[in-house]
């Protein structure tokens, strides 16, 4: 009977620690967020300020939650710093322009690394290789950037203080006063040149209209003069063309015959030389000429 008692006492107490077991592993992998059935790939990461983030934050894509970060090391001295290596769920489409950085939902959540996706078509990483990082404006790199601001305000401020001495507003009131002036002297002619380029402008809407209801009144006739200028051009072109060949035949001709020319040439030389000569013979021997010429013998008479 005892034994019995405490066989089921062994069996009660055995169900209570086998079910505590069981909400136990639960709560820790929940906890943990381990995913022991699940296969992950790896891949790395390289930030020189990770802002809270460390072993089990979340890695998040488009804002949906891929993995996490399964370790965090410090680069060598050469490098400056952390890589993290990212689980994330097998077969996870990561691009290499794909890009990671620190990011948040809200003001109020946690930190998370974040992969954007670039829309450009891109061959896929494989696991272990590193993801392209950028790096986000931290408050120093804002309060920096805000001291450079309030130096260039300080400067317009000294700046606008000087333009706003009292000798300089009196300069500009009296230029003020000054155009004041001018424009009342002169607003007469002001006026009248108004009224003269608006008439202008009236006149030119008028030409305009009539230009164009005389192209549309002679709109056959100008196709028709087009259609001749462009038939006298075409005429042109072939009369050029024909002047064109009948230059080329005069230049194969000469060419041809140049031997030829130039022995006439030759010729005409030799004979102007010889008319020379002769002309400077009979200039200075006038009387061959009348020896040249016969004589009649006279009859005696007997």
């Amino acid at each position: 009977m005892r034994n019995s008692r405490y066989r089921s006492s062994e069996i009660k107490a055995g169900i209570w620690i086998f079910i505590s077991l069981v909400i136990f592993t639960g709560f820790m992998v929940s906890i943990t967020g381990s995913r022991f059935w699940k296969e992950m790939d790896h891949y790395r990461v390289r930030l020189k300020y990770v802002g809270g983030l460390e072993i089990g934050s979340p890695v998040r894509m488009g804002g949906f939650l891929v993995g996490k970060i399964s370790d965090v090391k410090f680069l060598p001295a050469a490098e400056s710093g952390l890589e993290l290596t990212l689980e994330v769920r097998k077969g996870l489409p990561i691009k290499e322009n794909t890009v990671a950085y620190l990011s948040f939902i809200s003001i109020t959540s946690e930190q998370h690394l974040e992969l954007e996706q670039n829309p450009e078509p891109a061959p896929l990483l494989s696991p272990g290789d590193l993801i392209p990082s950028k790096e986000l404006t931290t408050m120093d790199d804002v309060m920096e950037q805000i001291g450079y601001v309030g130096d260039t305000l300080r400067v317009i401020l000294s700046r606008v203080h000087l333009l706003l001495k009292p000798e300089n507003i009196a300069r500009v009131d009296s230029i003020i006063a000054g155009i004041i002036g001018l424009i009342q002297e002169n607003s007469s002619e002001v006026t009248a040149l108004l009224a003269s380029a608006r008439r202008s402008m009236e006149e030119i809407d008028t030409l305009i209209n009539s230009l164009d209801h005389i192209v549309d009144v002679n709109d056959t006739l100008l196709t028709r003069l087009l259609a001749q200028t462009r038939e006298a051009v075409d005429q042109a072109t072939a009369t050029m063309a024909g002047i064109h060949t009948t230059a080329e035949n005069v230049d194969h001709l000469v060419l041809s015959n140049a031997g030829n020319l130039m022995r006439i040439l030759d010729n005409l030389s030799r004979v102007t030389e010889n008319l020379k000569e002769f002309s400077n013979t009979i200039k200075d021997n006038p009387f061959l000429l009348i020896r040249a010429i016969s004589r009649k013998k006279r009859k005696l008479k007997q």
